[in-house]
């Protein structure tokens, strides 16, 4: 009973966070891109998105890892190709937190600050990161489903 609670906690807060970065990155950007003049930046939604999206992507990373790791108690990897399949979820994982928080903690400041040419230069290679993310989210799931 509670291997499949610890699925279904894993398993949501995967698509929250997934699902977040997804909207980010290939919906919510290109719109907001769409609302301002070329050379400026639009820093009132993009600051918005953020402060809304934080507390669920945080809860969502904090859940997959702690879910995982109760998975992990409850049905060690047995065999050589379930040990492989967990190293690599739990690098992609690893990525993906590390990716998330840099973009928290050094580029949201950055951006507070920046001019519109600033911004977009940050922002840019934030959204290189978010696809980063979103495509180690994508393996990770994958991985995920080939390990149960």
């Amino acid at each position: 009973m509670l291997k499949i609670f610890l699925l279904n906690v894993h398993l949501i807060a995967t698509i929250v966070w997934v699902g977040a970065v997804f909207m980010g990155t290939f919906i919510d950007w290109p719109a907001a891109k769409k609302t301002v003049k070329e050379d400026e930046f639009p820093f009132r939604f993009i600051v918005g998105q953020g402060s809304r999206v934080f507390y669920s992507v945080y809860t969502g990373i904090f859940l997959i890892w702690s879910s995982g790791i109760g998975l992990v108690i409850l049905h060690p990897p047995q065999t050589p190709r379930e040990i492989l399949m967990l190293v690599g979820k739990v690098l992609a994982l690893t990525f993906m937190t590390g990716f998330t928080m840099y973009g928290t903690f050094f580029t949201w400041p950055k951006l507070q600050l920046a001019t519109h040419k600033e911004a977009h230069q940050l922002y840019e290679n934030y959204m290189k990161r978010a696809m980063a993310t979103f495509t180690f989210g994508l393996i990770a799931a994958v991985l995920g489903l080939w390990i149960y």
